[in-house]
């Protein structure tokens, strides 16, 4: 009789003992907008091996076919993050919307194939040439928009000559070979393949005029979200750290998560070079060369305060 009580005493006594133990946490769920861009990978790779997951992220990614339409996605609540480009992202604050951004998801110099692709019958032989002539960007104000402009405006051309209009970044062989434009700002792994099709040829790579250093795409969401979710973007940025760590080791399974999420063949992933993602972490000394290039073509009438702007990554 004794020995059945202190059973009973000792199931009542766990049952106790567990009911006073926390929950597991949920993950908080992330829906993360991006355009098809292998400078992405670590992205792909964080939610693919579960970096995501294991930092209490369910991340969940869409893909978007403009990067003009990223932002308006996150304000309008349709997903959490989205991967701007910073240059959008000074435009959008200066126009009073309140952002964060948290990340980088590479950074300058990126061996990134990146270049002004011509139609080989558009006359198009240096930068001086583009006068007239019709040039692609992926979005009007965007990154690739506004390094092109200086590009071509620090190697003989006018950029206020050229006629430059958007097109989507997995089209550039299809604008080229249809003489839609007769040039295309573009980047791997759609550079590539344009130029192995034989639908263009590149004149140059316009990154060459961006310092070292420099923060290329961004994980942006609001202020809002950001204050309330603040364990979440913790957990991205360990999560995007650990897969920096994975891109630089495993390489080859890298290619496969930018062939899943950007749906490139794979005897074009060959090919394709990965990010420079050594260091993810915003400071604004990453982000200067964008707060100067957007005062210097009219994107924005003043400085951003970019401490304010920038989430930096938590202290190891």
């Amino acid at each position: 009789m004794m020995r059945r009580t202190l059973l009973g005493l000792a199931a009542v006594s766990s049952l106790a003992f567990a009911s006073m133990q926390p929950a597991h946490a949920e993950a908080t769920k992330v829906r993360i907008m991006y355009t098809a861009a292998s400078a992405f990978a670590a992205v792909f790779v964080a939610k693919d091996q579960g970096f995501f997951e294991r930092h209490g992220v369910d991340a969940e990614l869409s893909i978007a076919q403009n990067g003009s339409v990223i932002l308006s996605g996150v304000v309008s609540g349709s997903v959490e993050v989205g991967l701007p480009t910073p240059t959008v992202v000074m435009q959008a604050t200066q126009n009073g919307l309140d952002l964060r951004l948290f990340a980088a998801t590479n950074v300058f110099p990126d061996p990134t194939v990146s270049g002004l692709i011509v139609g080989t019958d558009s006359g198009i032989k240096t930068p001086a040439d583009t006068a007239g002539k019709k040039i692609g960007v992926p979005g009007i104000g965007g990154l690739i928009d506004v390094v092109v402009r200086k590009w071509i405006n620090m190697n003989g051309g006018d950029a206020a000559k050229a006629n430059i209009v958007e097109f989507s970044l997995p089209q550039t062989a299809d604008v080229l070979r249809s003489r839609q434009v007769d040039g295309a700002a573009t980047l791997d792994p759609f550079l590539s393949r344009a130029v192995e099709s034989g639908a263009g040829v590149s004149i140059g790579n316009y990154t060459d005029i961006i310092p070292a250093g420099t923060a290329a795409g961004v994980l942006a969401t609001t202020t809002q979200w950001a204050e309330a979710n603040a364990k979440a973007i913790e957990g991205m940025q360990l999560a995007l750290k650990e897969a920096a760590d994975f891109i630089a080791q495993n390489p080859d399974g890298a290619r496969e998560s930018i062939g899943r999420y950007t749906t490139l063949p794979p005897q074009v992933l060959k090919g394709v070079n990965m990010p420079n993602v050594a260091d993810l972490s915003l400071t604004p000394e990453k982000f200067q060369f964008w707060q100067d290039i957007a005062l210097e073509q009219g994107l924005i009438s003043q400085p951003v305060d970019l401490n304010t702007l920038l989430i930096p990554f938590p202290k190891q």
